[in-house]
């Protein structure tokens, strides 16, 4: 062998070591799971077929193709009946969404609010079960009802059938509902 490739050959080992991670290191790299697609100010539409899409608009969304989940942060939605007329619209510092289910935990300075029924939801965190149409806060979280414009009701445990705007607390701590 010729002197230059033995001492390409250290030179490269030498590079290969300093460069190479500490297994620590390679622990902390694999347990980090990176988004598929990640946009900054964008808008995304979760649209299944069978309702009116809804609108997302979030300063950040992070795609995950192998868990089906998008986190969302700064998140805005609404959406539109047949006359382009918004019928619900909300906000929420951050979301998680199953892109296969479309459940959603919503959390930090939440609101909901369907126009047409004149309900405004307001929480710290809520989670939305699509499959039932479902809006519920979990354990002890308050969360506090704006109804017929000026009615509030403030409680725990709530859970709010959204098709019909049905809404039941396990707990009510301030105000009245009723039937």
């Amino acid at each position: 062998m010729s002197k230059k490739y033995l001492l390409g050959m250290v030179l490269a080992s030498f590079l290969f070591a300093a460069c190479s991670l500490s297994p620590e290191q390679a622990a902390l790299v694999r347990s980090v799971e990176l988004p598929d697609l990640a946009l900054t100010n964008a808008t995304y539409v979760l649209d299944r077929g069978e309702d009116h899409p809804l609108y997302i608009v979030a300063g950040y969304i992070a795609l995950f193709d192998q868990t089906h989940k998008a986190l969302a942060t700064s998140v805005t939605f609404t959406q539109r009946d047949d006359q382009g007329s918004v019928v619900l619209q909300g906000s929420a510092d951050e979301a998680t969404v199953d892109l296969q289910s479309y459940d959603a935990q919503l959390r930090g300075s939440v609101t909901v609010e369907k126009i047409d029924q004149q309900l405004l939801i307001e929480a710290q965190e809520l989670q939305w079960v699509h499959e039932q149409q479902l809006l519920l806060s979990e354990g002890r979280e308050e969360v506090l009802i704006t109804y017929e414009g000026n009615k509030r009701v403030r409680g725990t445990g709530l859970i709010v059938e959204l098709a019909t705007s049905n809404v039941t607390f396990e707990r009510v701590l301030e105000g009245v509902v009723l039937p």
